[in-house]
């Protein structure tokens, strides 16, 4: 690991280097509360296995301590950020055994990078946390990275809660056919969450920059955290789901028109559901078969602002809001 202290105009002033005779590799850093620094990536040993490995120092690039968190086969590298007791939370994967996939996984850290508590998340898709954790103050933390259904990487963003007891697990993709992968993530002023990185277009093409945006829940259109069993979001379909006229007065009906591209392969019967400003579920249909356009009645319906969902099985497809005057 090289950290480099420069001036205002990029002029070195000092360099240190890291670690021992194999490979170290530095993936994240910031500077401390007390003017340090802390360094986090991945650290060989022997050639025989590899943990996720911090290094901290004083202000001038001194190490303070050194420490590697993981199993003894070959582990992910770790992501840190310094929270506001100065203690860490470090993110990334570990094996259960030597065979076994890599799996997330989030250590909590003291000043001196003792471990406070760490969980591996066995429970979810394998595939590792792959940014620097989100801290979200009185809730939890948020991680972007990978998972890996049967064997495809999708995108994938975590919310746990302060002890690391996981709150949601959500994917995300663009298609069944090639990967998918978050390299950074960023709280959004609405409290929702931003995540960057590559996908392939709907076409199969090119893999392009993909930009994700969600809301506190991980929904790309509120609501969906109420579906039981739902954690997979298709993000390029967005104009899959037609709804009209919109605004709409209350006590009439509106059209609605289903536009999946050719070839979509869905898991399970369509079904339309609608959930309200709050993120109550207000209704869950299936879909007429082989209708389209088809009509929809709101003499139900108060005033207000719903979200209307397209999904299939356990997966969420497309989504859209409605205005009921």
């Amino acid at each position: 690991m090289r950290l480099i202290r420069t001036d205002a105009n990029g002029d070195s002033l000092w360099t240190r280097r890291y670690g021992g005779p194999e490979d170290q590799q530095c993936l994240s850093g910031q500077r401390t509360l007390d003017g340090g620094y802390v360094l986090s990536g991945f650290k060989y040993f022997n050639n025989d296995h590899v943990n996720m490995y911090v290094v901290k120092t004083d202000s001038a690039g001194n190490q303070q301590w050194h420490q590697w968190y993981g199993s003894a086969w070959v582990d992910n590298p770790g992501f840190i950020l310094q929270l506001p007791d100065s203690g860490y939370v470090l993110a990334g994967a570990q094996r259960m055994a030597a065979q076994s996939a890599l799996y997330p996984a989030l250590y909590r850290l003291d000043k001196n990078g003792a471990v406070l508590w760490s969980e591996v998340y066995d429970q979810l898709e394998w595939g590792p946390f792959f940014t620097i954790p989100i801290h979200v103050p009185g809730e939890g933390y948020a991680i972007a990275g990978t998972a890996k259904p049967l064997g495809l990487s999708v995108g994938r963003l975590t919310k746990v809660d302060l002890n690391g007891e996981l709150l949601w697990d959500r994917e995300y993709r663009t298609n069944d056919q090639v990967d998918h992968y978050f390299y950074d993530v960023k709280r959004t002023l609405d409290g929702g969450y931003i995540m960057a990185g590559t996908a392939f277009d709907s076409l199969l093409v090119s893999q392009d920059a993909w930009l994700v945006k969600v809301d506190s829940f991980g929904c790309l259109v509120p609501g969906c955290q109420v579906f039981d069993g739902l954690t997979e979001q298709v993000t390029d379909l967005g104009d899959a789901l037609e709804v009209y006229p919109n605004p709409v007065v209350a006590g009439g009906a509106v059209q609605m028109e289903v536009r999946l591209p050719a070839g979509f392969a869905t898991r399970g019967a369509l079904r339309l559901a609608f959930t309200d400003a709050s993120g109550r579920l207000v209704r869950e249909e299936p879909l007429p078969q082989g209708v389209s356009p088809f009509t929809v009645q709101l003499s139900a319906y108060s005033p207000g602002l719903y979200h209307v969902h397209l999904l299939d099985g356990g997966r969420w497809l497309s989504g859209t809001k409605l205005v009921v005057q």
